[in-house]
């Protein structure tokens, strides 16, 4: 990426101040997270996405007219709160059945004191780890 654009998306992650325009992002590390970890002073984590440790739930119908519904959710804990990164909702019966699958936009970025970890449904998360320079 060029500097100008990472200086501009570290000034949205920081909020906006001449001095954070002066700054750049350098490489530091590719990690999976999945237990409670937390982003170090002076660095950035962009979050391109999970591992999954659960097949969606599948559309079920009986022959009996009645519906079954089931519903799949994965689940990270950023900052200890639950952010859904995938969402299964699926019902059918005898006349019909219908089921959508939702799925996170990736990148997230976190920024420096931030906690992340793997919650329902998420084995890891896959993060690359950024060093923020003057």
């Amino acid at each position: 990426m060029k500097p100008i654009l990472m200086s501009f998306l570290l000034a949205l992650l920081s909020g906006f101040s001449p001095s954070a325009m002066a700054q750049s992002l350098a490489f530091s590390q590719v990690k999976t997270v999945s237990q409670v970890e937390t982003v170090s002073a002076n660095k950035v984590w962009k979050l391109n996405g999970c591992f999954y440790n659960a097949l969606l739930s599948g559309i079920v119908s009986t022959n009996l007219g009645y519906g079954t519904y089931s519903n799949s959710d994965a689940n990270i804990l950023v900052n200890n709160q639950s952010v859904a990164v995938r969402s299964s909702r699926s019902g059918g019966g005898y006349y019909h059945a219908a089921g959508f699958v939702w799925e996170m936009s990736w990148p997230m970025w976190l920024q420096a004191g931030s906690t992340l970890a793997a919650s329902t449904g998420v084995l890891s998360v896959s993060v690359i780890e950024f060093t923020i320079v003057p």
